[in-house]
Parts: C-alpha cells; structure tokens; sequence
C-alpha cells in the first residue's frame, strides 16, 4: 500500500510539472510570435510594394492593351499593335476587329513579337510559360487521349478540303493554328476550326459598306430561317468592323459530320456572300 501512494504522487508530481512547462511553452511562443507576425507583415507589404513599383518603371509596350498586364507571348498585328496571344485570340472567337483601330482583323494576321518578347524577358526574367508546363504533362495518357478528342474536328474538316480540292481548282488546307483562306469569284473566304470541343466552325467574309444600306438584318433572318427549314444546324451572322462588315457562318458541329453536309454548308455561305 505504500508503494502504492508513493507511485500515485509520483505520477501526480509529474502531471503537474508537465502542465507548467505547458504554460511556460506557451508564453515563450506568445511572446516571440507576436514581432515575428509583425515582421513578415511588414516584409510581405515590402515585396508587394516593391512589385507594383517595379511594375510601374517598365516600359508601357510590354503590357497588353486588353489584359492590362504584362505580356508572356507577344503577337503583333499588321497595324503594329501587340496582344498576348491567349487574350487577342479570345478576342478574336467573338468578333473579327481590331480591340484597338476596330478595323478587320483574323487570326491569320497575327504573327510574333520576337523582339518585344525578349526584351521582357531581360527586364523581367524569362518565367515558366503554359507551353512548357503542357510539354510536362504532354506524356500522360489522359492528356493524349484528350488532345486527339481536340484535334479531331480539325483533322475531319482538313480531310474535307483536301478532298474538296482534289475536285476543285482551289487549294486548301488548314494550317497549324486551325485557320486557311482561299479566294472565291474575287472574295476572300477564312474558315477556322477552333480547338476546343463542340466549338464547329467557322467562315468569314467580308465586303465596305454600311449593313444598314443593304437590308443586311432581314437577309440574315430569312436565310437562318431557310438553314434551319432545311435540316441545318449552323447560322450566320454579320458584325462591323470599321468600314468594312463582316459576315460570319458559325458552323455547328452537327454540319461537319459528314463531308457532302460540310460542303454543302460551305456553297450555301459562299452564295449568300456572292449575293451581297
């Protein structure tokens, strides 16, 4: 029984001595926390500042007009202007004029700043781009598998014109970016397939003149309406751009199932254009 208590205390001591070096632990880090929080505060606040005021020094062409930040791939256009190349082609699925001059502008005209590129990259410090981070993962077989689901609209619609121009006097092939042109009884056709799923396709053309002047609205009403009578998923539309107006067929995905639909689709565009 002696034992017994003496082991019972022991045991009581020891709780009670681990409780205060609990407490005394606690203090210590309170106390040493507290200017430590302070200071990574204060570093923290120092580097933003410091970025935004390194920001500020750099020279105004190395940010794009539309994102407002700076740029990590560069492309100019024939006006001279540069976009990020991510933010002009975004731009560039919506409408087909310039964000800047608001004049006529496809993604076939845009070409690489080379120059702008590696002048921010000297005064910037060349970061890790999007491009090098896919390569990464480019060996998965998911990323395979999803970039040839991507791929496929555009390796359907090249075979269809190349079997188009197999038959025809025209020569076309889409090039790496999804996008040719060919020109038809003197007008310029652009058809781009973009990348992602579902999207279609599209074609443009483009003539001066006020939409106003040639009815352009119920032109586009009744020949949607005609698409749509005769089985067909794709519309067109018409937007302006400057002088010119451009009129656009948004081709549904449905329309490039097969290559006489694709085809047929393309004529019907191609005599709407003709008639205005």
């Amino acid at each position: 029984q002696g034992s017994n208590k003496e082991n019972r205390r022991q045991s009581s001591n020891d709780k009670r001595r681990s409780r205060r070096m609990a407490r005394d632990g606690d203090r210590r880090v309170r106390s040493r926390s507290a200017p430590a929080r302070y200071y990574s505060k204060n570093k923290t606040d120092q580097s933003v500042s410091t970025r935004r005021a390194s920001n500020r020094e750099l020279p105004e062409e190395f940010f794009c007009p539309l994102t407002k930040r700076i740029m990590k791939d560069p492309v100019v256009d024939n006006d001279g202007h540069t976009y990020e190349r991510e933010a002009i082609e975004r731009w560039l699925r919506a409408q087909s004029s310039s964000p800047v001059t608001n004049e006529y502008l496809s993604l076939d005209m845009l070409k690489p700043n080379k120059k702008l590129k590696s002048k921010i990259y000297k005064a910037t410090g060349k970061p890790r781009s999007r491009s090098q981070n896919s390569r990464g993962r480019s060996n998965s077989p998911g990323s395979k598998n999803s970039n040839k689901q991507k791929n496929s609209n555009r390796q359907l619609v090249d075979s269809y014109l190349h079997e188009i121009s197999l038959n025809s006097k025209l020569s076309v092939s889409l090039d790496f970016m999804g996008i040719c042109a060919f020109s038809y009884r003197k007008i310029t056709f652009v058809i781009e397939v973009p990348l992602e799923q579902k999207s279609g396709f599209f074609v443009y053309s483009s003539f001066d003149g006020d939409p106003g002047t040639f009815n352009l609205s119920e032109k586009v009403d009744a020949w949607n309406n005609w698409l749509s009578n005769i089985g067909k998923q794709s519309r067109v539309s018409f937007v302006k751009a400057g002088k010119r107006t451009v009129f656009t067929l948004n081709g549904n995905e449905r329309d490039i199932s097969r290559r006489e639909i694709f085809q047929k689709t393309l004529e019907y565009f191609c005599e709407m254009s003709l008639k205005l």
